[in-house]
């Protein structure tokens, strides 16, 4: 949307907000909403920002968990389900294994269940929700996709092949930080 206040973000980072961005995303803002009558849907205003690292299912009937590939959820949400060209951004976010919607600087870690215990229907995009913007020195590195070509080499068995790379020099390896917890491979 543009710039937003410190005031503004207090209003926004707040636990109704939060829901609307996980469940309700393009759905129409509701009545009474702030922004209401000037946006269409929540995912039009929304401060968070929907990122993955992948999620574990369960088959209870085959007593097996199964990986959620972060890369594969990515891709399909960048191209618009390989329709389109897209960028994956790589960054990490720094959480608190805690709710702490208020707090800008920590990214909810919306997919364990310990904490977002609600039924979620897209729990299994492996959601972990930045908040307001992601500081540049935490995102690496951009891909560009051309989602027909990513498509096609999925069928074939090949890891998909980026058209365009866009590194960030400004980037601080999260490696030199403790407590970082990694993509689930």
């Amino acid at each position: 949307m543009g710039t937003i206040t410190p005031i503004g973000i207090k209003e926004q980072l707040i636990e109704k907000n939060a829901m609307l961005h996980l469940n309700s995303y393009n759905e129409p803002l509701p009545i009474g909403h702030p922004f209401y009558g000037r946006e269409k849907t929540y995912g039009d205003v929304t401060p968070f920002i929907s990122t993955t690292a992948g999620a574990i299912q369960r088959d209870t009937f085959k007593k097996q968990n199964f990986l959620r590939d972060p890369f594969l959820t990515a891709l399909n949400f960048a191209t618009k389900n390989l329709k389109s060209n897209g960028y994956i951004f790589y960054a990490y976010l720094i959480t608190l294994n805690k709710k702490a919607i208020e707090l800008e600087q920590f990214s909810e870690d919306v997919r364990e269940l310990h904490i977002y215990q609600d039924f979620m229907p897209y729990q299994l995009q492996g959601e972990v929700m930045a908040k307001i913007l992601i500081p540049s020195v935490q995102i690496e590195m951009a891909l560009e996709f051309d989602g027909p070509t990513a498509k096609d080499e999925l069928r074939r068995g090949i890891e998909p092949t980026p058209t365009h790379t866009i590194s960030n020099i400004s980037y601080q390896n999260p490696q030199k930080f403790s407590n970082i917890k990694e993509i689930l491979k």
